[in-house]
């Protein structure tokens, strides 16, 4: 790009030779000017005027050479990027990209009524506001859509994730990365879960030929691991509500809570048996924690959990105990290592070489119903 300042040699320039690559030229030299803070009032006017006759050229290359130079141009003429915004694709993507003159007003509209083309650069914008999210959940192609699930960028609210979820029901392309979001409320976030997990067991039944229980139990462990790592980037309140939608769908299971307990995730371990045995917090808290081994077991067998995977859990919450540092702090990387070395050593006759295969191989002994009558808690 030619960053000298314009002068009015560049304008009779123009004047006496208009062939296209002048136009583009000044164009550029045009363009540069406005992140120029010295500019005198006189020139910026200038350079204004002659913008607003370069944007309407009949050359592409002339606008689209208006469009790239005032990109990322925070002086720009809000007028001129708009003109240019909505013009036809090639002029238009770079601003739409990283202008950032243009107002999530703007941007909404130009979602609403632009080409598959705009929506994706407008989704790919280093910042997507709320509002922008929620026109291409509502508008956006699927290409668009795609593009803002993966942009970290873009804040996708509960009203966007719920048009994206009522739009692509079936397509885990939309909903995988949208649970690995931390911006969405646990509630939806599991109910994405449920679905993608769902879609994998069908594919694997339609398409692999696999038997439906083992593809169901596939399912299972997808869902599981998937909820466990989520659980891991939610406030204290979201997870609480996780763990009442989890109950009331049957599916706050022995495995997914000795996954998140593995996973250090012990808030997850007192939120899911004080919802299992309705037992007050701050004495539940006292029987996992402070009246060693007893008061546990009668939480687990209150909560109706299976008995052979009391070992594991017995296991886990003893290295929980032992490795958390003083400060309440806990390195779980050191923590996992431990249990999956005390698994193994409590079920000498289960061969894994990491803790997720550990407890897949250890769900097989939860044989016991989830539904067991609660016991009375000493």
């Amino acid at each position: 790009m030619n960053s000298e300042r314009l002068t009015i040699a560049d304008v009779e320039r123009l004047l006496s030779n208009p062939s296209e690559d002048t136009r583009a030229a000044v164009a550029e030299k045009v363009a540069s000017q406005f992140s120029d803070v010295e500019l005198a009032p006189r020139e910026r006017e200038l350079a204004h005027e002659i913008l607003g006759f370069l944007v309407h050229d009949v050359a592409v290359s002339v606008r689209e050479a208006l469009s790239r130079c005032l990109t990322g141009n925070e002086a720009a003429p809000r007028n001129i990027v708009l003109q240019l915004a909505r013009d036809i694709d090639q002029v238009a993507i770079p601003v739409l990209e990283r202008s950032p003159v243009l107002t999530d007003e703007d941007l909404v509209g130009l979602v609403y009524y632009g080409s598959p083309a705009k929506q994706c650069a407008i989704a790919g914008r280093p910042e997507v506001g709320a509002p922008v999210s929620e026109a291409i959940a509502h508008r956006g192609d699927r290409s668009a859509v795609l593009t803002l699930v993966h942009n970290s960028g873009a804040v996708i609210n509960e009203a966007a994730a719920t048009m994206l979820v009522k739009r692509y029901a079936d397509d885990a392309d939309v909903a995988a990365p949208l649970v690995q979001r931390g911006e969405l409320p646990a509630l939806l976030v599991e109910r994405l879960i449920a679905m993608v997990s769902e879609q994998m067991r069908e594919y694997l039944v339609a398409q692999h030929e696999v038997d439906g229980r083992v593809a169901a139990s596939l399912e299972e462990q997808a869902r599981e691991r998937t909820t466990t790592d989520a659980i891991t980037r939610m406030s204290n309140d979201d997870l609480r509500a996780l763990v009442a939608q989890l109950a009331e769908n049957g599916r706050l299971t022995a495995t997914l809570i000795l996954r998140a307990a593995c996973a250090g995730e012990v808030r997850f371990v007192e939120a899911a048996f004080a919802e299992l045995t309705a037992v007050p917090d701050e004495r539940l808290w006292r029987l996992i924690h402070d009246v060693g081994a007893l008061g546990f077991r009668a939480v687990y067998a209150r909560a109706g959990m299976p008995e052979a995977l009391y070992p594991a859990f017995r296991r886990v919450l003893d290295t929980y105990h032992a490795v958390r540092s003083s400060d309440g702090t806990l390195d779980v990387a050191l923590f996992r290592f431990h249990v999956l070395e005390g698994l193994r050593e409590t079920f000498e006759q289960v061969d894994a070489e990491d803790l997720d295969t550990m407890i897949d191989k250890l769900a097989r002994l939860a044989v016991a119903p989830q539904g067991a009558k609660k016991q009375s808690v000493a």
